[in-house]
């Protein structure tokens, strides 16, 4: 009888531990509460330090253009310019409206507040959605308080969230839609993850290449339904908008794709990157054909690889299925037409089915090193920028020889992070085998 109790304990012991204990995993649980202790402070003192934004891009952008949509005039094709300025605002070099009329029409409630106040409620709202997202996001790896914690404090001082408050932008909403239908879809709730996939392209356009995912996992429920939710938002906008206002969206494409933005260093988009690496290389005007077709060419590339990755684990478990959603993510940026750092608030999902797979054993140390030096370079230039300011643009100053002057910083982050996540999806390595610990009065590391 003793030494049936005995064994049960011990299953217990196994069964409650993660398959694969790691040092990064314990290194992170001895200083878990230090580290969540310095992300809350910093969050704290950074959004208290942002107040100043209120009348900067993007959230004057995003108020102005909710008020005029409000009072009848068409902010794509009007200088938005006296208006806010009536309401002392600054739009810098954006004087009409550039997102989708279901944006801004769904900001306009907003706009009954106003600048100041309004300004802070869409940063509380912008909390909750991060604070829902991670907790999703965590509930997914084992039942480790001291782990979580630490996790959350890794992402609350990932530079790209810092990014997303300081512009006040809407990374975060779309990362907790994505999550969403990432968990909706592993549930079989393919109405609720087309309902969320949809609205996340309505707001914000590229999370529509999410449907390449859809399409090549042969997944016709959430495709169908994915479909019927954007006919319906699209006709409610049409309705609510007009088609005239909605259809003049379309006229902000040139403007949002033209070379002044191509030329951001912060532009991280793949056909940015092939942009910089041109006029870098050039400097030759005559060579604009070439660069069209380059980026063409390169975001063709990017999509068969994807497509591969995707294909390859075609007939894979869940993990690796979400392996490959946490793929499709990050193609998505590299893919979009014009991609700010802020976009790569949308990796902290990629990272989890990280962690999670790492947890267990069952990602290679190449893909754990890749996904850490993309994290650790855009912690870097995030401090840069604090530290020196203006500084930070050194990059501005390189010889016109030197040929890769874009590929640094944020560039190379995102870069580093495609491989890594493409590594994982199509890896195949099993799951190794438990390693018992003893369990803490106070850590359960139960699965979620």
């Amino acid at each position: 009888m003793a030494r049936t109790k005995n064994r049960t304990a011990a299953d217990r012991s196994i069964a409650t531990s993660p398959p694969y204990e790691s040092v990064f995993a314990s290194l992170l649980r001895r200083g878990s509460f230090w580290l969540f202790a310095v992300a809350l402070v910093y969050a704290c003192e950074f959004l208290w330090t942002f107040s100043y934004r209120v009348s900067q891009i993007d959230f004057s952008h995003y108020y102005v253009s909710a008020v005029a949509m409000r009072a009848g005039i068409d902010p794509y094709t009007t200088d938005l310019t006296p208006i806010a300025t009536s309401f002392g605002l600054d739009l810098e070099e954006m004087k009409a409206a550039t997102y989708p009329p279901t944006f801004v029409l769904c900001f306009e409630p907003l706009t009954l507040l106003p600048p100041v106040p309004a300004y802070w409620a869409w940063t509380a709202m912008n909390v909750a959605f991060l604070a829902i997202a991670l907790y999703l996001l965590l509930d997914g790896l084992p039942a480790d308080g001291e782990l979580r914690l630490a996790l959350a404090g890794l992402a609350i001082l990932y530079a790209p969230v810092t990014d997303n408050f300081f512009f006040a932008q809407t990374q975060i909403l779309i990362l907790l839609l994505l999550v969403l239908f990432m968990r909706w879809m592993k549930s079989g709730q393919y109405a609720l993850a087309g309902l969320a996939l949809a609205f996340a392209a309505l707001i914000k356009v590229f999370p529509a290449i999410v449907l390449g995912y859809l399409l090549l996992r042969r997944q016709v429920k959430a495709i169908a339904y994915t479909g019927a939710f954007l006919v319906i938002g699209g006709v409610a906008t049409f309705a609510l908008v007009g088609v005239e206002r909605s259809s003049h969206f379309l006229r902000a494409f040139p403007f949002l794709t033209s070379p002044y933005f191509f030329d951001q260093l912060v532009n991280v988009s793949l056909a940015a990157i092939v942009s910089h690496l041109i006029w870098t290389i050039s400097g030759d005007a005559r060579l604009e054909p070439v660069r069209q077709m380059a980026i063409v060419a390169a975001d063709l590339a990017l999509l068969a690889l994807t497509v591969r990755a995707t294909l390859r684990t075609s007939k894979r478990s869940n993990d690796g299925d979400e392996a490959v959603f946490g793929l499709w993510v990050v193609t998505t940026v590299l893919l979009s037409p014009t991609a700010w750092m802020h976009y790569l608030v949308l990796f902290l999902l990629p990272y989890a089915v990280l962690m999670r797979l790492h947890l267990r054993g069952a990602a290679s140390p190449v893909v754990g090193w890749l996904a850490l030096v993309s994290y650790a370079i855009a912690e870097l230039q995030m401090a840069a920028y604090i530290g020196f300011g203006q500084l930070a643009d050194w990059t501005h100053r390189m010889p016109a020889w030197v040929p890769l002057p874009s590929m640094f910083t944020w560039h190379l982050s995102l870069l580093l992070a495609y491989a890594g996540f493409y590594l994982l999806a199509v890896q195949t390595m099993p799951v190794r085998a438990a390693v018992p610990r003893a369990i803490g009065a106070n850590r359960s590391l139960r699965p979620a």
